[in-house]
């Protein structure tokens, strides 16, 4: 049941960071209902919180750089990998505890593996994020900082003229970071299981 609840949630989770990495990508929703084409507009990126265009100007996602996009959807596809990851050695680790092996190398070895997933995914994702704001706020800085800068400027770089752009915050991946320490705790514990265990069994 557990092992099911998991790979319903793992499943879930990874085909949302998926779909949100494809539509950053391609700036076009996944499914577009109503007729409508699906075209994003900037503000999507999870790294800005506002892009509002001058007036009479048009843009959206889609009209970005394709190297922005990609930069911006890699913290999904970084979150996808770190939890399939954690899903496959955590899977291993019940299937061990259920035969009721669970100081065995294997599932000792699973533990450590989990750690290691969890906490440098985390830890890699959010450096992702926070190098994609950092490029994206030097370029908006330049663009609308102090003086004038071409329209054609704006454009290039963010695919219309925009009046106001917002960005968000880097966002670290605490949870997962201390779910990776977490299971290097328990990673510990169950070593030290495993060594009483053998003391155990060498006691005649």
């Amino acid at each position: 049941m557990v092992r099911a609840v998991l790979l319903i949630v793992a499943t879930y989770t990874v085909i949302g960071d998926i779909a949100q990495a494809v539509a950053i990508t391609t700036g076009h929703a996944t499914i577009a209902l109503g007729g409508s084409d699906g075209r994003l507009p900037l503000s999507y990126l999870p790294q800005l919180l506002q892009a509002d265009l001058r007036e009479g100007a048009s843009g959206t996602l889609a009209d970005a750089p394709i190297s922005l996009r990609l930069l911006c959807a890699l913290p999904n596809l970084i979150h996808a990998a770190t939890i399939v990851l954690a899903t496959v050695y955590l899977l291993r680790v019940l299937r061990g505890i259920a035969q009721a092996q669970p100081f065995d190398p294997f599932v000792l070895t699973s533990w450590r593996r989990l750690s290691v997933a969890l906490i440098v995914g985390g830890v890699v994702q959010s450096l992702a994020d926070t190098a994609a704001m950092v490029y994206l706020s030097s370029r908006i800085g330049l663009l609308f900082g102090a003086g004038h800068v071409a329209e054609a400027q704006r454009v290039e770089f963010l695919g219309g003229d925009y009046e106001t752009i917002g960005t968000n915050t880097p966002q670290w991946q605490v949870a997962v970071i201390v779910a990776g320490l977490v299971a290097l705790a328990l990673t510990a514990a169950f070593r030290a299981g495993a060594r009483l265990e053998r003391d155990v069994d060498g006691v005649v």
